[in-house]
């Protein structure tokens, strides 16, 4: 459907062509939810206590499931560049919550290992992620459920490295 309307202001002539709904605009949308969906993590992790981030509560998850593994491939399980990782991986052992080791045989590698700390802190942001999974399922169906997540899986492989996404 296109709507077009021509106003007349003081002698100026407005064209505007209205082209749909703003809503489907998929790019435009997904943004929204994710900076929505990062704020409200960040809130609920401050209101919990929690003292890390979401990207580094996916680095405890991985060495909670494979302690002692390298940064090079905790970037690549949470899809992240190297540096990245770094920043990561300091902040997470200036709170405490892992420690590096020398990689056997290659001092200039680092082991990186979860700490008891680590894993606590890994603990409570499970159970606040599960309690926002649940919140953010509320309201829709299996279905919708099912459809949304395909969805998302969808732009997520359309956007891979693979198919010419970074």
């Amino acid at each position: 459907m296109s709507l077009d309307i021509i106003l007349d202001i003081s002698n100026i002539d407005i064209s505007i062509t209205y082209r749909g709904p703003m809503d489907d605009r998929l790019l435009f949308l997904m943004s929204r939810a994710h900076h929505a969906i990062k704020n409200h993590v960040a809130g609920e992790f401050a209101r919990e206590g929690i003292g890390i981030t979401p990207a580094q509560m996916g680095i405890l998850f991985s060495l909670r499931m494979s302690d002692g593994l390298p940064m090079s491939e905790l970037g690549r399980i949470i899809r992240i560049d190297n540096a990245a990782v770094t920043r990561h991986v300091d902040s997470l052992e200036r709170a405490g919550c892992v420690r590096r080791e020398a990689a056997p045989g290659d001092r200039r590698k680092s082991i990186i290992r979860i700490t008891a700390k680590g894993r606590d802190e890994a603990v409570r942001c499970a159970r606040t992620a599960r309690r926002i999974n649940a919140m953010l399922k509320e309201g829709f169906t299996a279905e919708e459920i099912a459809t949304f997540t395909r969805v998302l899986n969808g732009v997520i492989e359309k956007c891979s490295p693979a198919n010419g996404g970074v």
